[in-house]
């Protein structure tokens, strides 16, 4: 997800990415699984942009928190498996959560990145003087 700097006034970091309202089933388990008896838990996304998911968990999440998430389709099928962190969570009522994470990793790879403005290369003039490989 991308974020600006300025919160709503639920306190919840705004959006600058497009999202879509589409829901799909969520299995996560908190990265690294700390035991044996931690099981995978099943969320379901509220929206989804290109860089993260709104999730709504049956637990609350900490920020800052990593997460193994598989976002399956509606027949059943990956669209998602990669890890996340947790940007922003609140506790909804009946002691579910509701969280924005975002993608880190997908399928094992890291996501394109925008690349931030870079100044022209300077280019070292080349002497005359100097010959390739020579010492």
């Amino acid at each position: 997800m991308t974020l600006s700097t300025q919160p709503t006034n639920e306190g919840v970091p705004l959006r600058l990415a497009a999202r879509e309202s589409v829901v799909h089933v969520v299995e996560y388990s908190r990265y690294p699984r700390r035991l044996a008896c931690e099981n995978r838990q099943v969320a379901y996304t509220q929206d989804r942009s290109d860089t993260g998911l709104g999730l709504d968990l049956p637990e609350r999440v900490t920020p800052g928190e990593l997460l193994q998430v598989t976002v399956r389709n509606i027949d059943g099928q990956i669209a998602i498996s990669g890890l996340a962190r947790v940007v922003w969570c609140r506790e909804n009522e009946g002691g579910r959560a509701r969280a924005g994470v975002s993608i880190l990793r997908e399928n094992g790879r890291r996501p394109m990145m925008r690349a931030r403005g870079r100044s022209a290369i300077s280019i070292r003039p080349v002497s005359n003087d100097h010959v390739l490989g020579s010492r």
